[in-house]
């Protein structure tokens, strides 16, 4: 059975971040992927906040429908590479806290658009690609971090963009 590849990559869960989820899928060698998405949400400091607030919650109000449907889409579109993608939040720029996640979550690749702006959707964004290349300084072992080029944002209907562009079979 193939080694499943992880691949990491910094999102601000819109769909004009997928660009650069389809293109890394694209350049990818491996059978089986999990692409894992990722936005950078500093921890609050209010204790309502981190008693009340759950990942569930919050990534509920950081992805549109549009976003998911998007991603079931994708899904289906590599089904033959076994794709799977996976959203989480990360709560700190610490080096050492990322580190271990890259560990823990046993991240193959980090791969980090260089030309996108992300767009700031909660009060606590941070740019956590950008915390990932200052931790790649440190040269984690054998984890890949790199920058490529991304995709600006389109500005257009963007989901049209994303797949009948493609001239990919959509069944809705």
């Amino acid at each position: 059975m193939a080694k499943v590849t992880r691949i990491l990559i910094p999102s601000d869960f819109t769909i004009d971040s997928l660009f650069f989820v389809i293109h890394s899928i694209e350049q990818s060698s491996a059978e089986q992927l999990d692409i894992i998405l990722i936005y950078g949400n500093k921890s609050s400091t209010s204790i309502s906040e981190l008693l009340g607030i759950t990942l569930e919650d919050q990534l509920n109000d950081l992805q549109s429908d549009d976003f998911l449907k998007a991603c079931q889409m994708i899904c289906h579109r590599y089904e033959n590479r076994k794709l799977n993608i996976y959203t989480d939040i990360i709560g700190t720029d610490n080096p050492t806290y990322l580190q271990h996640y890259l560990i823990g979550a046993k991240i193959d690749e980090v791969k980090v658009p260089s030309d996108y702006q992300f767009e700031k959707r909660s009060r606590h964004f941070f740019d956590v690609g950008r915390a990932f290349l200052r931790l790649n300084e440190g040269k984690p072992d054998g984890i890949a971090i790199v920058e490529k080029s991304g995709t600006n944002k389109t500005g257009g209907n963007v989901l049209a963009d994303l797949f009948f562009k493609k001239k990919w079979d959509v069944n809705y």
